[in-house]
């Protein structure tokens, strides 16, 4: 019982959250947001302290091993700094204030949901529990990104999200019958044994079904098209959230299927996955050049992302593995780095525009120096960890074989530079507004941001924690063989 409770630590806060906010006075309700932070922080430590790296409940369907482990608390740390980057914007104290951001107690609560349903994605051990904990995870997306009432383009996002949305779960739901006809069996493991033969029609079109709303979740081109419009018009706080943790969500989905699904067929689809992680790369970092609104810029960068997540299954899963899960917390530590200044900005200028950043390292060094610590990370500039965690994953694509990949990854980061360098130049070359002010940064998001740009020079120069991952999915290779 006890690998469940983070899952039991955050639902519970979730709970709570929701009935407080039914009781509390107007006043009072300031107290949901550090009271859900509370509630992610305690599930870190209880996922960090007391709960095993290995287990099973309810007959094997939900289970405990170290994958699973890091991706829990890549998941809560992600939904913390969410919150914590969601007070200024829902209490009222950002100085551009943002219509219809309003029912704080809901907003908590279906953040907080999602959460719980990506634990759960990560842990689930057959067909029904992972499709349920996929939709649980993904649903209570839709409603955050149309959460501003008032604002059409919110709207216009979250029904974009929830058709597209729809659509791949569609796909993965018919790919799920398929195989269990195949089977007869919803274990993932029986599957996995049973469908190790020949290649038939049907399980052709199961897996390109499968394949398909994989793609979707993890923006992988060509699935990739609702994420721009999307990040675009949810409010900025939800695309901070969106931006990490959907990708987090997609990832482990992909382990799930990749690894444990489809494992034997794997070192076979080494040449398509390498040109969905082609395609990935260079289009999300071409397009990225030419946009103008900071949050499409973001998306495009969160796309070519992907790509370079996908080069971690070319080779052997003991390297794959850990690459992928420790690019997996450089990313999400870069990227909200990255988001904490914009979401700064939007509430202190009201601004999305890249040129609107100009002379900001003038008006707020820090907050800029911050912003350019995110960016080269992303570019996978040493020392930063993001130059570390590309290292890893170029080094696997090279081992594998596939040179011409490395060669074209490498092209694509000089073009991530190049447009990153955009935003850089603006914050330090271009002069400020002569109207410019000196915007303030509250508390909450000086520490965010002081932590977070810290965690990302300190991941680049520290092995310890990518020795840390390393060692600890062993165990997980280990059961995968024995499954």
């Amino acid at each position: 019982m006890n690998i469940a409770y983070p899952e039991i630590v955050v639902a519970a806060t979730a709970f709570v959250v929701l009935v407080g906010d039914m009781f509390m006075t107007e006043r009072a309700r300031v107290a949901l947001a550090p009271l859900s932070a509370l509630g992610l922080a305690l599930g870190i430590a209880v996922t960090a302290l007391f709960t095993p790296a290995s287990g099973e409940l309810l007959g094997g369907r939900f289970a405990m091993d170290p994958v699973a482990w890091w991706f829990k608390i890549a998941f809560m740390v992600a939904a913390l700094v969410s919150v914590v980057l969601s007070m200024d914007t829902l209490d009222g104290r950002a100085r551009v204030r943002a219509r219809g951001m309003g029912f704080r107690g809901e907003y908590y609560m279906v953040l907080l949901s999602s959460v719980v349903g990506m634990m759960l994605l990560v842990s689930a051990r057959d067909l029904a529990t992972l499709f349920v904990s996929l939709e649980v995870a993904t649903l209570p997306l839709f409603v955050l990104a149309a959460w501003r009432r008032d604002d059409p383009k919110s709207g216009e996002a979250g029904l974009k999200y929830v058709i597209l949305g729809a659509l791949a779960s569609a796909f993965i739901g018919y790919g799920f019958s398929i195989l269990y006809g195949l089977a007869r069996s919803t274990d993932l493991d029986i599957i996995a044994h049973s469908v190790s033969g020949e290649y038939t029609p049907a399980f052709l079109l199961a897996v390109a079904l499968v394949l398909a709303g994989t793609g979707f979740k993890l923006t992988v081109v060509p699935f990739h098209m609702w994420a721009a419009d999307v990040y675009q018009g949810a409010p900025t706080p939800v695309t901070a959230y969106l931006s990490v943790a959907s990708k987090a969500a997609g990832l482990a989905f992909a382990f799930q299927v990749l690894f444990r699904l489809f494992g034997n067929w794997l070192p076979q689809w080494g040449m398509l996955i390498a040109v969905f992680a082609a395609l990935t790369m260079t289009l999300g970092n071409v397009v990225a050049i030419v946009q103008h609104n900071v949050k499409r810029f973001m998306a495009y960068s969160a796309i070519s992302q992907a790509g370079y997540f996908l080069l971690g299954f070319l080779g052997s899963a003991n390297e794959g593995v850990p690459a992928m899960l420790f690019y997996l917390v450089v990313y999400v530590v870069s990227n909200l780095a990255a988001f904490a200044c914009i979401v700064w900005f939007a509430n202190e200028t009201g601004k999305e525009q890249i040129e609107d950043y100009r002379g900001l390292s003038l008006t707020n060094p820090l907050v800029a120096l911050a912003m350019m610590v995110a960016l080269f990370s992303l570019a996978g500039i040493p020392p930063l960890s993001g130059f570390v965690g590309k290292f890893f994953l170029f080094n696997i694509a090279s081992k594998a074989g596939y040179h011409w990949l490395v060669a074209l990854a490498a092209v694509n980061s000089t073009i991530s530079l190049y447009y990153y360098l955009r935003v850089v130049r603006q914050m330090y070359i271009e002069p400020v507004d002569a109207e410019a002010s000196t915007p303030g940064v509250s508390r909450n998001v000086g520490v965010t941001l002081a932590l977070l740009s810290l965690a990302i020079v300190v991941l680049g120069i520290v092995p310890t924690f990518y020795e840390r991952i390393h060692a600890s999915t062993v165990a997980w290779l280990l059961s995968l063989s024995a499954g």
